[in-house]
């Protein structure tokens, strides 16, 4: 496998990163709590609500990791610094 299949969720930025990261975390925090307390037991809307909102909560670190190891590789096959964070 390549290094661009493994690192598939990574952004090539840092910032933008911590940006796809903090709005994965807060939508999975939001779709847990909608479906947990506010959508009705419907069809079983709910544990889909729910489901993907879990999804978008466990896929955040796995974001911020394969953006840290993008910016790390491709540093080093650049022969670069890593970009610094403000």
């Amino acid at each position: 496998m390549t290094k661009k299949k493994l690192l598939l969720f990574g952004c090539r930025n840092v910032k933008e990163g911590i940006l796809f990261s903090f709005a994965f975390f807060t939508g999975g925090i939001l779709m847990m709590f909608a479906g947990l307390k506010l959508i009705p037991p419907v069809a079983n809307i709910n544990h889909i609500f729910t489901v993907i909102g879990m999804l978008l909560f466990f896929f955040a670190p796995v974001i911020l990791i394969s953006t840290f190891l993008v910016t790390i590789i491709t540093a080093k096959s650049d022969n670069e610094e890593p970009e610094e964070c403000d």
